[in-house]
């Protein structure tokens, strides 16, 4: 048995500047794509994967999370939503809840960290976490029975099969980041870091610690420009460990949902079918989610 843990903000994105403006909300005159958009990605995901488990996490934290309050330059490049993102990323969250899917935001807490800490509680239910987004980030909560998928682009991939590809432990990304930096994150590296010094580093070391610790016998590793690496580390020491802990995902948060609350609840036909109009859609969804919905009721054995 498996739990999505959706990424929402991705998906709500990738509509939102790939999709023209051709829905409005009747009330606002807002335009609506990425709430159409995230709509269709949310329906589709029902229709194929049929989820016993499912829950969408959002970023409200933007200027007011605790990593802002460690560094007043994190994510300093971005900028708070004007009124109308701000309109379609709130209907997204309505939008959850008339399909029946758990949803949560914090003004502490990022998205991340709300997956984090649910996945923890789905694991401790016996339950598959399948982490469902594109951050990379998000790769270092993965434990050796879960699973990452990047819709759209690969199959679902555990453990082993992500760190083939990232060159790295799941649980060295943060050290990875502390090292190389997160341009979009406003995340601070160390000069002179590349990617491939840094996964050749924690190749041999398992974190940063180990690394500042032995400062002293990096001249010796094969790696080109190793005769430089200590002056480096040493110079950039406390930005280093900063580094790492903007860029770890806190896993364990008390008010995060049980296993139990974000079980699948069958879509609200009427509040759906009423949301769809407010968000000037039509009748593009209401088929998809009334078949939605009679499964539902079969598979349950409803009259």
């Amino acid at each position: 048995m498996q739990a999505l843990l959706i990424d929402s903000s991705i998906y709500i994105f990738r509509s939102y500047f790939t999709l023209p403006e051709k829905w409005h909300a009747v009330d606002t005159q807002y335009p609506t794509q990425a709430v159409y958009g995230f709509a269709g990605f949310l329906l589709e995901l029902l229709k194929t994967r049929r989820p016993d488990y499912i829950f969408c996490a959002f970023d409200e934290s933007l200027q007011s999370g605790f990593r802002h309050q460690l560094s007043a330059s994190y994510k300093i490049n971005r900028e708070l939503p004007d009124k109308a993102l701000a309109f379609q990323l709130n209907a997204c969250r309505q939008l959850c809840r008339v399909l029946g899917i758990a949803e949560m935001a914090s003004d502490k807490y990022e998205a991340d960290d709300l997956i984090g800490a649910v996945a923890v509680k789905v694991r401790a239910s016996g339950i598959q976490p399948v982490i469902v987004s594109r951050d990379k980030d998000l790769t270092q909560i993965i434990h050796a029975d879960d699973l990452y998928w990047d819709i759209g682009k690969s199959q679902p991939k555990n453990q082993t099969q992500l760190e083939q590809d990232l060159g790295v432990g799941c649980g060295q990304m943060a050290d990875y980041l502390a090292l190389v930096g997160d341009s979009g994150d406003s995340i601070a590296g160390v000069p002179g870091i590349g990617s491939k010094t840094a996964c050749q580093l924690l190749s041999h070391f398992p974190s940063v610690d180990a690394i500042i610790e032995h400062r002293d016998q990096l001249q010796d590793l094969p790696i080109r420009g190793a005769g430089k690496l200590s002056d480096k580390i040493a110079a950039h020491q406390e930005q280093i460990l900063l580094s790492r802990q903007l860029a770890t995902i806190v896993t364990h948060i008390d008010n995060v949902p049980s296993c139990e609350q974000i079980g699948w609840r069958g879509i609200v036909q009427d509040a759906f079918a009423l949301f769809a109009d407010e968000m000037g859609f039509g009748e593009n969804f209401n088929s998809r989610s009334s078949k939605l919905k009679q499964r539902q009721l079969s598979e349950m054995g409803a009259p």
